[in-house]
């Protein structure tokens, strides 16, 4: 395989996450194909660390998580593959692109199916790769942003007292103070202190922003644990926010 770094000089990146560059890691038992691989993804300002095999990388401690692991399926020892389904037990959010020289319908099958990024057939073009690895640091970084709102959501939500839940259900809802005030058997003044309350925790400035953020609370149970039993005063919500998001957008538009 023939593969040679363009002549390019790092560009300064922002501080901020999504326009910072990742690690990429580069698996890789060809000693000559891993340093050519790596010098070009270097020379485009990724931060890069190689590896001559699976056991290597199981072994090293990485100060942080690659975006990318290029990684070679026919690798000695432990296969590309194999490295896949155990970075897949650990919990690894790094996303994959495998290279190889001999790849069939099957293992290509496999690899995608356990949510392999790309897939590159040697020889590739040094375009191929920088592609590949780009979309793939770009996913990644896009991805553990959200990851990290949606966190701070839930932590807001489990903020929340029994009570202010229980309020925030019926502003979901559409209720009107009075309304809720009737269903919780406590008076309005007291459910508008709890509404500016949990408006105040949810870090909501509007209605649409309280939704918006309950919605992404819900998509963060279901990825974590489908649920669990401090939200079950809860539940209906998720079959009423889309009735929800309708009115409101009726009422704002």
């Amino acid at each position: 395989m023939k593969i040679s770094a363009p002549k390019r000089t790092k560009s300064s990146t922002s501080d901020d996450d999504l326009h910072t560059l990742g690690c990429v890691a580069v698996i890789e038992d060809d000693p000559d194909t891993r340093m050519l691989v790596a010098d070009l993804i270097e020379n485009v300002g990724f931060s890069v660390v190689t590896f001559s095999g699976a056991i290597e990388f199981l072994s090293s401690p990485l100060a942080v998580e690659p975006s990318c692991i290029l990684l070679d399926v026919r690798l000695q020892g432990i296969s590309g593959l194999d490295l896949q389904q155990c970075l897949l037990q650990r919990g690894s959010q790094s996303l994959i692109v495998f290279m190889t020289g001999f790849a069939d319908v099957n293992m290509s099958v496999r690899a995608m199916k356990a949510g392999a990024f790309d897939f590159l057939q040697k020889p590739f073009r040094e375009q191929e790769v920088l592609d590949a690895v780009c979309a793939a640091d770009l996913a990644f970084r896009q991805r553990a942003s959200i990851n990290r709102s949606m966190a701070a959501i839930d932590r807001r939500f489990h903020s929340l007292t029994s009570r202010e839940r229980e309020v925030l259900e019926g502003v979901i809802d559409g209720l009107l103070n009075k309304q809720i005030a009737a269903l919780l058997g406590i008076s309005e003044i007291t459910v508008k202190v709890h509404r500016a309350n949990l408006m105040k925790k949810m870090q909501a400035r509007t209605l649409v922003d309280l939704v918006k953020d309950v919605s992404l609370h819900l998509s963060f149970q279901r990825s974590e644990s489908h649920g669990n039993a401090g939200d079950s005063g809860f539940k209906r919500t998720r079959e009423r926010i889309a009735d929800t998001r309708s009115l409101m957008t009726q009422v704002f538009a």
